[in-house]
């Protein structure tokens, strides 16, 4: 019996105004390269026009392994189908999901997938901060070569959203449902330094990446509650971006800050500033959801963000009333005991100087997102949890 659980993933979101976006795609190539987390011999491919208006002609698609600098090894490469189909159309509004390709790839393994647009593709769907390079040819059909003749490049991810794996009877995937943080804002391009990617790192040196397929489902300025954020709130994207994947076991939740600190700066105005008790209401909804399908719940701990974006128009991102607010949802999360496992990222990161501030060794440079060592320590942390709760786990399903 086949049993498939998510490898990777990458939310879909909308193209939000005033951002320097690609306009489109027309009669090129784009290949896009990733690191899975489980490996395994045989995956799937699922892509998404969710807030496209028009179907989306694909005109070939491969996935291979990948090699340096956008190109890939030529043994490797494999023609994607759709209904058996090489060419297809991605509808409007919905995903699309391919056939099995075998294709053997290694845990942590790098893979890129080709996507040859023989139509004008507009872009309505994509992942902004990617934080990989993906590489866009000249006018043709490259799906299938092993050297890609770029064009340009770009550091967002079109159309793909997530890969998937055949795996042993009794893997699961974790699900990191988030913001920025989670998304890896801040972390070095094409370095999988994001913390769900150095958590798979982790797993995969403890032994436990066997069985587990990490999926990062973070999105920059995304919030719990309010939707004019980039992408839909955490709420209206739970079943998208959680129970569509097949065999999820456990969900890490760490969003809210965006709530407690867009109100009032040019993001968001006043009238959308978020309750606390409102905050936690939404969590309480997340568990509910999650537990009605037998996911395990982590709740992470809102990091600080004193001083964020400091001499800059952002800079009332911050405010004594936001930083109570942040303490507030904190305590809750520590003591309510509603999650499953708490993971303290606030602990973790803040100064202790400074509580109200990252600490300089943990900080990008704008005072919200951690650099590459405070992302490697937020994996360690969580990683901390996870395996205590990973333990409870087998303890009561053991035999007495």
């Amino acid at each position: 019996m086949e049993h498939w659980i998510g490898t990777w993933s990458t939310s879909p979101m909308n193209v939000w105004p005033g951002y320097a976006v690609l306009y489109g795609f027309h009669q090129q190539t784009v290949r896009q390269m990733l690191r899975v987390s489980k490996g395994g011999d045989r995956l799937r491919i699922r892509l998404s026009n969710e807030y496209g208006a028009s179907p989306i002609r694909i005109g070939a698609a491969t996935v291979a392994l990948a090699a340096k600098n956008g190109a890939v090894d030529a043994a490797s490469i494999q023609q994607v189908t759709f209904a058996g189909k090489r060419q297809t159309d991605l509808a409007p509004g919905a995903p699309l999901l391919s056939d099995v390709v075998e294709l053997a790839v290694s845990d942590l393994g790098q893979i890129a997938i080709s996507l040859y647009f023989p139509d004008f593709a507009p872009i309505e769907t994509y992942h902004y901060e990617a934080q990989q390079t993906a590489y866009i040819s000249e006018f043709g059909d490259f799906a299938g070569a092993p050297e890609l003749p770029v064009q340009q490049t770009s550091t967002s991810y079109y159309f793909l959203s997530a890969v998937m794996v055949e795996s042993g009877q009794g893997s699961g995937s974790l699900v990191c449902l988030g913001d920025s943080i989670t998304d890896g804002f801040g972390s070095t391009i094409d370095s999988n330094a994001r913390w769900p990617d150095r958590l798979a790192g982790r797993l995969a040196k403890s032994g436990r990446l066997s069985s587990i397929g990490v999926l990062n489902q973070g999105i920059g300025g995304n919030r719990v509650l309010a939707s004019r954020a980039r992408g839909a709130n955490a709420l209206a994207r739970f079943d998208r971006d959680v129970l569509s994947f097949p065999n999820v076991k456990w969900i890490s939740v760490l969003e809210g800050i965006n709530d407690i600190r867009w109100p009032e700066p040019m993001l968001a105005g006043r009238p959308e500033a978020v309750a606390v008790e409102s905050l936690i209401s939404a969590y309480r909804q997340i568990i509910a959801r999650a537990r009605l399908n037998g996911i395990k719940v982590l709740l992470g701990t809102l990091p600080p963000f004193g001083g964020a974006f400091e001499g800059q128009p952002l800079r009332s991102f911050y405010s004594p009333s936001k930083e109570r607010d942040r303490h507030a949802v904190n305590a809750w999360i520590r003591t309510s005991g509603e999650a499953d496992a708490v993971v303290d990222f606030e602990r973790a990161l803040a100064d202790l100087a400074s509580p109200s501030r990252l600490l300089p060794a943990f900080d990008c440079g704008d005072g919200l997102h951690p650099s590459d060592d405070g992302y490697a320590e937020m994996a360690k942390v969580f990683e901390r949890a996870f395996e205590g709760l990973l333990v409870a786990q087998e303890d009561k399903s053991a035999p007495n």
